[in-house]
């Protein structure tokens, strides 16, 4: 971890914890059902509560994923679906929000 890069997966007011080196270290591309079945019973906190990630996947547009950040992008445009989470829009959300590539094999 940089220096630079949240602790504790936080990225803006989600907390992924495990859920985001595990999301980094996994094989992709991937599919959203794979990615359920694997680590749908995470639970994902945000400043509305908590969510299951398999809750979260569900309601997302993209099928497949080639990278963890697009699974990240995903996670937060689904939660700025809350009104109290405007401010996880996933045009505001930029790489510096901590290191989401993967990792290497």
């Amino acid at each position: 971890m940089t220096e630079d890069e949240p602790t504790s997966a936080n990225v803006y007011g989600v907390a992924f914890g495990p859920l985001k080196p595990a999301l980094r270290e996994h094989t992709y591309p991937v599919t959203r059902e794979e990615l359920i079945e694997q680590y749908g019973g995470f639970e994902i906190d945000h400043p509305d509560g908590s969510d299951r990630l398999e809750s979260v996947l569900r309601r997302a547009d993209m099928a497949t994923f080639r990278e963890p950040r697009q699974v990240r992008d995903a996670i937060l445009a689904e939660l700025a679906d809350h009104p109290a989470n405007d401010h996880l829009r996933s045009d505001r959300v930029s790489d510096e929000a901590g290191d989401w590539s993967r990792t290497s094999p």
